[in-house]
């Protein structure tokens, strides 16, 4: 489930995966014949991810699009690995930054292109990799340049928006915006919402304590300006929105995983996070809707990062 990283639980589980991985790589060590080492049996990293520098303050990723599967990476068993693709994640991204390219604009961009059996880029990197080292290399490169994105954009624009971009297969046909908070957390009321332990825990927490125009933790996660009712606006039902605050307790809901914990202000800095699960039917099913999605994608994002990210923010 790809909100087994979040925030609180990604913290405790640091040690404990930590312990687990390098028990996973003695335990590789020993039994393994050091002719399955050869240079033969190396993939190079960089042929696997995908990385363009942008001219914005937004980072955009995609960790479960890739089909690639080498043979040199065996399946992933460990944890109970999750295999299921993004289906055409990558593909959606790379539309967007066709339509940032018409007004001028590039996000930075870093794309895992290896099938999810091989590596899961929105794990830690014991349970993303199981322990091979050729899955290890290529989880280190996907978010080395994630890293380098984020210093990049507090370098150039001071801050900025992290966007982890995935697809879920819930029945709801709409956009879930996962800002590390549960059902039950988006289901609280506007004053439990902007109380500190909540703005503690989210990965807006940074654009909530510096808003020049003094908007509320609840005005950013649901208000009219909110991505959500931004994203809404453009033909596409999100939540949480001014229209949809907030997932039913019933409802299957990605809050966000080890990405947008570890590379939005939740863990300090002045880079917020957002982790984006589209659906299906109507956006990702086509090619022709892909287009269409990046063109409200890209207008929503340019009015939410002019509104709250600008210099006269």
């Amino acid at each position: 489930m790809k909100r087994g990283s979040k925030r609180r639980r990604g913290d405790y589980r640091a040690l404990y995966w930590g312990l687990l991985f390098a028990l996973i790589v003695m335990q590789g060590c020993s039994a393994t014949d050091p002719s399955e080492n050869s240079a033969a049996d190396k993939v190079e990293a960089s042929s696997y991810v995908v990385f363009e520098p942008g001219n914005m303050p937004l980072i955009i990723s995609v960790a479960h699009g890739g089909d690639r599967r080498p043979e040199q990476l065996p399946d992933r068993s460990c944890f109970d690995a999750v295999h299921v693709k993004d289906e055409f994640t990558i593909e959606l991204a790379l539309e967007i930054q066709k339509e940032f390219a018409k007004i001028g604009k590039k996000p930075f961009l870093v794309i895992n292109e290896l099938h999810r059996s091989k590596l899961d880029a929105n794990r830690n990197r014991a349970e993303a990799s199981c322990g091979d080292v050729n899955a290890i290399a290529v989880w280190d490169l996907f978010h080395q340049h994630i890293q380098e994105s984020r210093a990049k954009v507090q370098t150039m624009f001071k801050k900025g928006l992290y966007v982890d971009l995935h697809g879920h297969g819930n029945p709801k046909q709409r956009i879930e915006l996962g800002y590390l908070l549960y059902e039950d957390e988006l289901a609280l009321s506007d004053e439990q919402l902007n109380s500190e332990p909540l703005i503690e825990v989210s990965s807006l927490q940074h654009l909530v304590r510096t808003h020049p125009s003094g908007l509320l933790h609840s005005d950013l996660l649901r208000g009219e300006r909110s991505l959500g009712s931004l994203l809404h606006a453009s033909g596409y039902p999100a939540v949480p929105s001014a229209q949809d605050k907030a997932p039913l307790l019933s409802d299957t809901y990605f809050s966000g995983g080890y990405n947008t914990a570890n590379y939005s202000s939740y863990k300090g800095g002045p880079i917020d996070g957002v982790q984006i699960e589209c659906n299906f039917s109507g956006l990702r099913d086509t090619e022709e809707n892909r287009k269409a999605f990046a063109k409200a994608f890209v207008l929503s994002v340019t009015a939410f990062l002019e509104e709250h990210y600008s210099e006269r923010s």
